[in-house]
């Protein structure tokens, strides 16, 4: 099964991240640091069901799956 997975070289690192929202089973992580920084998102492969949706709603196509 595919597993969505963050490139570091893409993200923007907005502790405002869509794809946060949108998974339905909470495998994206983010530490924020600040009032307007943030990590790059983590996708933990234990939790992710590979649906996608993170895929079609960052804004920057910064979220692939393999």
């Amino acid at each position: 099964m595919k597993k969505a997975y963050v490139d570091p070289n893409i993200c923007d690192r907005s502790p405002f991240c869509p794809a946060k929202r949108v998974c339905p089973v909470g495998a994206i992580t983010q530490e924020v640091k600040g009032f307007f920084g943030a990590s790059t998102p983590k996708v933990d492969p234990n939790k992710c069901v590979g649906c996608g949706k993170c895929v079609q709603v960052c804004p920057h196509r910064a979220i692939k799956m393999a």
